[in-house]
């Protein structure tokens, strides 16, 4: 049995992904869990097992949809599975400080 090597949080975020085969695609989901070396997204698309992935995962301010950080992420796929009649697949790689990337968007003005 293989044992994680990092705690594993269940949240559910909005994440925009992106690879290449040949085509570039991007896609949304959600994650289902979360930890310092992964994620499982939950979408209705899937990059293939062993494609390399961009993940931005979007961490949002509470009651303040216009502050919030993105979460990047530089990975592979590990495996795809159906979750309830959607895609999930995992993704290994690193989530660190050195990823985060500040959202403020300008308040409007009225």
């Amino acid at each position: 049995m293989q044992r994680r090597s990092a705690v594993r949080y269940q949240l559910q975020l909005p994440v925009i992904f992106h690879w290449n085969d040949g085509v570039e695609h991007t896609e949304g989901g959600f994650t289902c869990d979360v930890a310092l070396d992964g994620a499982l997204i939950r979408s209705a698309v899937s990059p293939p097992v062993g494609a390399k992935v961009q993940v931005e995962v979007l961490l949002m301010t509470a009651g303040q949809s216009s502050i919030g950080v993105r979460v990047q992420c530089s990975g592979t796929v590990t495996r795809v599975s159906d979750l309830n009649g959607m895609t999930a697949f995992g993704v290994q790689g690193v989530f660190d400080d050195d990823n985060l990337i500040p959202l403020v968007r300008p308040s409007r003005q009225e």
